[in-house]
């Protein structure tokens, strides 16, 4: 017993950063939707592609990631702000959680689901840092780790995206080397080599669009094409919006594969009980 208890913790120490309660994400299973960088009025959204539980936490920062970690962690040792989401309420894949400016700078206040959501969860600024994502060039990285701290080693550090209106990239602040992010878990915004940009928004959720699209597999699609965002350079206080992005028409595969193990074990109990009678 005691062996098989060592070999459990074994594992979960193998298997990386976790949380407390929760869904553990991996890099691959969320992709920012949409941000504004107005300093009170602005906000950021994403989307999951796994159902997540209440108790799910997530943070937030926009402090510069080195693209070689050094002794103290995988952040530049000048933090910025930190903030969390913690879901009270279980959110299905395919649904946007909006972090939306409460007017008070550095203060969000969270919504999911659709028509622009529902209050879910807890948004905590935990360094009581203000909002300064710059419009000039700046980005807004989402991650897991056990708890929250200031710096973390790589492997106490899941990376899950990015969104970016830097245009170009230093080895202070690079968000593909040290962080494994690439494709719609990077999203990149830059209006152009020299305006300011302030707002970028995933279409299907500027105006609420109901109308799901089919399948995750279809909204990730979406997500990967440019023609699919409105941005925005002037100042603005466009809102961030929650919405339902896709419905799975069909179990995913991995899903579908369980359900079915699932039914073996049942009708092999059911056949068991039924020739003990």
């Amino acid at each position: 017993m005691r062996k098989t208890l060592s070999l459990l913790t074994l594992a979960a120490a193998a298997a990386g950063p976790v949380q407390a309660a929760g869904t553990t994400l991996a890099n691959g299973d969320f992709a920012f939707t949409g941000v504004n960088v107005n300093t009170t009025v602005g906000g950021w959204s994403f989307v999951t592609f796994v159902d997540l539980a209440a108790g799910t936490t997530i943070f937030f920062t926009d402090t510069n990631v080195l693209q070689t970690p050094t002794a103290a962690g995988v952040f530049s040792t000048t933090a910025e702000t930190f903030w969390s989401w913690t879901a009270s309420a279980d959110v299905a894949a395919g649904t946007s959680v909006a972090l939306l400016g409460t007017g008070v700078n550095g203060a969000y206040a969270a919504r999911s689901g659709a028509a622009g959501g529902v209050a879910n969860g807890t948004v905590t600024n935990h360094n009581n840092g203000t909002s300064n994502i710059s419009s000039s060039g700046d980005i807004l990285y989402a991650y897991q780790a056990a708890a929250y701290a200031t710096n973390y080693q790589p492997s106490a550090i899941t990376f899950l995206g990015a969104i970016s209106n830097r245009g170009s990239y230093t080895s202070s602040d690079n968000p593909t080397a040290a962080t494994g992010l690439a494709g719609i878990q990077l999203r990149e915004f830059k209006f152009d080599a020299v305006t300011a940009t302030r707002y970028t928004q995933f279409t299907a959720q500027v105006t609420t669009n109901d109308a799901p699209y089919s399948s995750l597999a279809d909204l990730k699609a979406a997500l990967a094409l440019n023609a699919n965002w409105t941005t925005v350079t002037g100042s603005n206080s466009l809102p961030i919006v929650s919405d339902v992005l896709a419905v799975s028409a069909v179990p995913e595969p991995q899903s579908l594969a369980l359900w079915l193990a699932g039914l073996g074990v049942i009708g092999g109990v059911a056949a068991r009980r039924s020739r003990q009678r």
